[in-house]
């Protein structure tokens, strides 16, 4: 991104204000305070009681009217998340690849085209949302926000005159700061410089923390999530951490990283009794299919190796098998034999 495009968002944010410029022109959006955000919700509500007694659908009864015209089904959701499992585990590989500047950038291809993908499927179930009892309350909120916040440059109201509230509105939606920028702005030298140099990064916008507006807090949020990335002994280089996308990598890598830990001291903490200490193997009964998945993933590779061959064992004997017919154990068996019998020579001598 430009450093000029980032500067003028930057400042954007500071000021807490959009410049629309419309022909000759100029007005400004600016960001609702805490007590404008709280009289919004009188005017949401007063419009979601006049849409419910005009009998406008709740968003609950919607679901059934996309079922019946095949709009959305719950294996659209179940599809999403496994489209948005697959984004990840893109990510990781892009991370992995980042020296592969060929192959990386087909791994960003496929993950912008999983990525919109993904938001096809999550749109299906709200395509309809703006037509319920919440949806029409909260387009009322939001153009009763717009007509309080949009100012002349002198900081008079607008008078709509010339311009509807919803044209305003639209160019507002349109202007949305996205998720990227947000990141981009968190490490620009200009914003770090102002963050670090900040009194505990508190008041940063001469305000206490508790008024910060939407975006403000958004880029401390991001601001704080690089604070941990250069903190972190395990960060990865400038250009890693400059890449959305191998970033993201590199953080589930780290996630993952935690969650093998946790798991590894809750499968020792299950064998610290002395009795089965010692033991080849240990079985855990689990009460959910969430429960056998975790105590599953507590195995290494290897054993869940072992694991996955057993099983496929029993489902093709129909689960008509011993335990001492299983392979693995068969295997185990002849070669504490041949241990057996080695040590018997070698005590015979």
């Amino acid at each position: 991104m430009e450093n000029s495009f980032l500067q003028k968002t930057l400042y954007r944010i500071i000021r807490g204000r959009l410049r629309v410029v419309l022909g000759d022109l100029v007005l400004y959006i600016y960001e609702p305070d805490s007590s404008i955000i709280e009289e919004s919700y009188e005017i949401y509500d007063d419009a979601y009681s006049k849409a419910y007694f005009e009998e406008v659908p709740l968003k609950s009864e919607l679901i059934e009217i996309l079922i019946e015209n095949d709009l959305w089904t719950p294996l659209d959701d179940r599809e999403a998340e496994k489209v948005e499992k697959d984004i990840e585990n893109k990510k990781i590989e892009a991370f992995k690849s980042f020296y592969d500047k060929k192959k990386l950038n087909s791994i960003k291809r496929t993950i912008r085209d999983m990525e919109s993908q993904f938001l096809a499927l999550k749109s299906k179930k709200i395509q309809l949302d703006h037509t319920s009892c919440e949806g029409t309350a909260e387009f009322s909120r939001n153009m009763w926000l717009i007509s309080k916040l949009t100012q002349f440059q002198d900081g008079t109201p607008y008078d709509w005159n010339k311009y509807t509230i919803s044209s305003v509105m639209e160019y507002y939606n349109s202007s949305s700061i996205q998720t990227a920028t947000y990141r981009a702005i968190a490490r620009f030298g200009v914003w770090r410089s102002m963050w670090n140099n900040g009194n505990n990064h508190s008041g940063i916008f001469d305000k206490p923390s508790k008024d910060y507006t939407s975006p403000q807090n958004a880029l401390c949020s991001f601001a704080s999530m690089y604070d941990n990335v250069y903190e972190s002994p395990e960060r990865p280089n400038e250009k890693v951490i400059e890449d959305d996308d191998c970033l993201d990598g590199w953080f589930l890598v780290q996630k993952r990283k935690a969650e093998r830990d946790k798991k590894k001291k809750e499968a020792e903490s299950l064998i610290k009794n002395p009795k089965i200490a010692n033991s080849q193997e240990i079985f855990v009964m689990a009460n959910n299919t969430d429960a056998a998945k975790s105590i599953y993933d507590m195995n290494d590779p290897l054993s869940r190796g072992t694991i996955n061959r057993r099983n496929a064992q029993i489902d093709a004997s129909e689960g008509q098998i011993k335990f001492t017919e299983l392979q693995d154990v068969k295997q185990d068996m002849a070669m504490q034999g041949r241990q057996a019998a080695v040590s018997k020579i070698k005590g015979g001598r």
